[in-house]
């Protein structure tokens, strides 16, 4: 697992391209998982949100939209990313998503979206997820993985791992998508993310699976 100073360079050196490459490699399907993100929702009355992983804001901006009487909270270890935020009703925060600078039960909400892979220990975040919400507090969260069953598998590496690398890098002149093809590769597979959730003191309400297993998204309520 690469550390949280590396994670923080890779996405500050692609800050710029970062939203249109992610549409490109997902042939635009990324805004439709961050709608579904959205629907699972429970409640129309939350008071206040965090964004874990937020970036430049795409999952944020949909939330502020959803809940324009929430208060919503954008936190990301990338302030160049984050500078990508020009809503004035998000509010923006730099930290680390293991040490998150909020008192206990802050939120009523926690989101991230393409955020758990890339955290050196998951298991500090997901204790810091459940300090940070309120009794009953929803967590809804996204991520990317190699599909489980062996040729869907092998069709999706052959493209996330052979050909995104080349291009991304390319359009982004680094080596980020080099990096973040890796961490797909060393990702846990959905039911077993699930589970260190779940062991983290949440219940799991919800979990699909999208674009051939590679996707997941699902919902926890605190216990």
């Amino acid at each position: 697992m690469a550390s949280e100073e590396y994670v923080r360079e890779v996405f500050g050196s692609i800050h710029s391209k970062y939203d249109l490459i992610d549409s490109i490699i997902s042939f635009g399907m990324d805004e439709s998982w961050r709608n579904m993100m959205i629907r699972i929702i429970d409640g129309d009355s939350l008071h206040d949100i965090l964004d874990c992983g937020a970036g430049t804001g795409k999952l944020s901006r949909k939330l502020i939209e959803r809940f324009p009487r929430a208060n919503v909270t954008a936190l990301d270890i990338s302030g160049e990313m984050l500078s990508f935020i020009h809503d004035r009703r998000i509010r923006t925060v730099t930290a680390s998503a293991m040490d998150i600078p909020f008192k206990d039960e802050s939120f009523d909400l926690v989101t991230s979206a393409f955020l758990t892979r890339n955290v050196p220990d998951r298991n500090a975040y997901f204790s810091e997820v459940r300090r940070l919400l309120r009794p009953a507090g929803q967590f809804i969260n996204l991520d990317i993985h190699l599909p489980e069953k062996p040729v869907l598998r092998e069709l999706f590496s052959l493209y996330f791992l052979k050909l995104v690398p080349v291009f991304g890098d390319m359009i982004s002149r680094s080596s980020s998508y080099t990096y973040l093809s890796g961490s797909v590769r060393n990702f846990v597979p959905p039911h077993k993310l699930s589970a260190e959730i779940i062991q983290a003191g949440f219940s799991l309400a919800y979990l699909r699976t999208r674009a051939i297993g590679s996707i997941s998204i699902a919902k926890y309520l605190k216990k």
